[in-house]
C-alpha cells in the first residue's frame, strides 16, 4: 500500500512538471515577440546596472577606509570622494592608456592583419588540400576589409540607444548604489517574513562576500595578466604591439579560461609574420602559447584561491556550463555575471546542507556503493 502511495505521488508530481512545460512552451509560442522585447528591454537595464555594481564593489575598500580609519561617516560625503575619485581614473586611463591601445588596434587593423592575411594565403595555396576550409573561415573572419554593408536603421537605432542608456545610466545607477547601499539592502530584507529574516540576512551576507571576493580578485588578477603579458611580449620583440595584445590578454581574462585563449589568437597570427624579428624566432607561437599556459596554471591554482577565497573556487566543468547558459539568457552580461551567480548559489546550497548536515550526510555504505558504480 505504502509502496502504491509512493508511485501515484511520484505520477502527480511528473504531471505537475508535464503541465508547467506545456503551459511555458505554450506562453513563448503565444507571447514570443512580447518575451523578447521585454528581455531586450531587460538587458539593456541590466547591462549599465551590472557595470555600475562591479565599480561599487572595485570601491568597496576605498569605503571601508573612509568610514573606519579616516572616521568619515557621512555617506554621502565619501560617495562624492569615491565618485570624483573614479571619474578622475576614468578620465586618465582613457586620455592616455585608452588613446595609446585605440592608436595599436588601428595600426594592427591597418598594416598587420593585411600580413597575416597574406601569410595564409601564402600557406594555403589554390593546390592545398586545405584550401576551401580556410576560404570557409575567411567569410567569417573579416578585420578590417571593407565590404556592402546593408543599413539596418532599426537596428542601428536601437544599438545607440542601448549605448546611450548605458553611459547615461551607469553613474546614475553607481551612485545611488554607493549612496544608498544599506538602505536597499535594509528595504530588501525588509520585505521577507519575519521567522525567515534571519536566513535572509546570513545568505546575503554570504552572497555579498562572494560577488565582492570575485570582482576585487577578478580586476586584480585582470591588472596583473595585463602587466604579465606586456612584459612577456616585450621581452619576445613584440614592441609597441605588446601594450594592445597584452591589455588584450587582460581583458579578456574577465571570462576564465576561455577568455584568454580567445584573447592569444591575434598575438599568435601576429607572431607568425614577424618570425625574423621575434625572440626564439619560428617557435615564438609555441612560447606565447606556453606563456598563456603556465600563466592560467599560476591564476587558477594558485592566485585565484589566495585573492577570492574558497568561496569562489568552482569547478571548471561548472564554469564552462555557467557560462554557456547565462550567456545564453543575458549575452555579455551573462558571461560577466555567470561566476558571481553560480558562486552565489553554491553558497546558499552549502548554506543549507549546513542546517541540514545530518540528513544529507551520506552513510559509509552508500558511498562505498556510489565508488564501485563510478570505478566501473
Amino acid at each position: 500500500m505504502k509502496e502504491q502511495n509512493s508511485r501515484i505521488k511520484l505520477l502527480i508530481n511528473l504531471s505537475i512538471l508535464a503541465a508547467i512545460l506545456i503551459n511555458l512552451l505554450l506562453v513563448r509560442e503565444l507571447f514570443s515577440n512580447a518575451i523578447s522585447l521585454f528581455m531586450n528591454a531587460f538587458i539593456a537595464i541590466l547591462l549599465p546596472f551590472s557595470i555600475a555594481l562591479f565599480i561599487s564593489y572595485l570601491v568597496a575598500p576605498v569605503f571601508k577606509l573612509l568610514e573606519r580609519r579616516i572616521k568619515l561617516k557621512n555617506r554621502l560625503i565619501n560617495t562624492g570622494i569615491v565618485y570624483a575619485g573614479v571619474t578622475i581614473l576614468l578620465i586618465v586611463f582613457f586620455r592616455f592608456a585608452g588613446t595609446l591601445i585605440y592608436q595599436q588596434a588601428v595600426a594592427f587593423i591597418e598594416n598587420d592583419w593585411p600580413r597575416v592575411i597574406a601569410y595564409f594565403d601564402d600557406v594555403f595555396s589554390e593546390e592545398s588540400s586545405f584550401r576551401s576550409i580556410y576560404d570557409w573561415l575567411r567569410t567569417y573572419v573579416r578585420i578590417g576589409e571593407s565590404e556592402q554593408i546593408t543599413l539596418d536603421l532599426m537596428a542601428i537605432f536601437q544599438s545607440l540607444t542601448t549605448i546611450v542608456l548605458t553611459i547615461v545610466l551607469v553613474p546614475v545607477f553607481l551612485f545611488f548604489i554607493l549612496n544608498d547601499r544599506a538602505r536597499i539592502y535594509e528595504n530588501l530584507v525588509g520585505l521577507v517574513p519575519k521567522k525567515y529574516r534571519d536566513h535572509a540576512i546570513e545568505l546575503s551576507t554570504r552572497a555579498n562576500k562572494v560577488i565582492e571576493s570575485y570582482f576585487n580578485g577578478r580586476f586584480i588578477t585582470m591588472f596583473v595578466m595585463a602587466i604579465f603579458f606586456t612584459i612577456v611580449l616585450f621581452i619576445l620583440g613584440f614592441r609597441e604591439r605588446s601594450i594592445l595584445f597584452g591589455f588584450m590578454l587582460g581583458f579578456f581574462d574577465i571570462v576564465p579560461y576561455v577568455g584568454p585563449f580567445i584573447a592569444i589568437i591575434l598575438p599568435v597570427l601576429f607572431s607568425l609574420t614577424e618570425q625574423d624579428t621575434l625572440l626564439f624566432g619560428e617557435y615564438a607561437p609555441f612560447v606565447i602559447l606556453g606563456a598563456n599556459i603556465v600563466g592560467q596554471v599560476i591564476q587558477n591554482n594558485i592566485a585565484q584561491p589566495l585573492i577570492m577565497g574558497k568561496e569562489t573556487k568552482i569547478h571548471p566543468l561548472l564554469i564552462l556550463s555557467a557560462f554557456v547558459f547565462f550567456a545564453y539568457l543575458f549575452g555579455i552580461v551573462g558571461l560577466i555575471l555567470a561566476i558571481p551567480i553560480t558562486g552565489t548559489i553554491k553558497s546558499t546550497v552549502l548554506y543549507f546542507k549546513e542546517l541540514h548536515q545530518d540528513k544529507l550526510k551520506l552513510e559509509e555504505d552508500q558511498i562505498k556503493k556510489i565508488r564501485e558504480e563510478t570505478s566501473t
